[in-house]
């Protein structure tokens, strides 16, 4: 259950992190790719269901305390991405990455309650704003 988002169009901006050295651009990418996922994240975790009822495997809130980013940038650093999400555990089923599924798209017993489709929904403008406006403050402390 990933969404990817390419950002593309900004040249004078990767010229700018291509001279800045990779160290520095590594850092101005990560940056920029966190100011993006957080908004993603903050807002997935407020539209996230929550379960009402706990069980012996699964606490009230779970799902939404185990959502996060992850970013990852490629080998060249020219490219990145942030998987925003909850986590897998490993606990099967009671998983809240495996669990968050069921929810965002429901099984045949349960109807589906999206958080993830509609956060990207609601969220992909401002995260790209965010994005943008930290590797433009980026950039800009490369040029001086």
């Amino acid at each position: 259950m990933n969404i990817t988002v390419e950002v593309s169009g900004l040249k004078g901006v990767e010229d700018a992190l291509a001279q800045a050295g990779p160290k520095l651009a590594k850092r101005a990418m990560r940056k920029a790719l966190k100011a993006g996922a957080e908004k993603f994240v903050a807002e997935a975790k407020a539209r996230a269901p929550v379960l009402k009822t706990p069980t012996k495997n699964r606490r009230a809130g779970d799902l939404r305390d185990a959502i996060t980013s992850l970013i990852k940038l490629s080998p060249k650093q020219d490219r990145g991405r942030a998987r925003v999400g909850p986590k897998y555990t490993g606990k099967g089923s009671d998983d809240p990455g495996v669990y968050g599924m069921f929810q965002e798209f429901g099984t045949r017993d349960a109807p589906a309650q999206p958080f993830l489709r509609s956060t990207f929904d609601g969220q992909h403008d401002a995260a790209l704003e965010a994005f943008t406006d930290v590797m433009s403050g980026e950039v800009r402390k490369l040029d001086k």
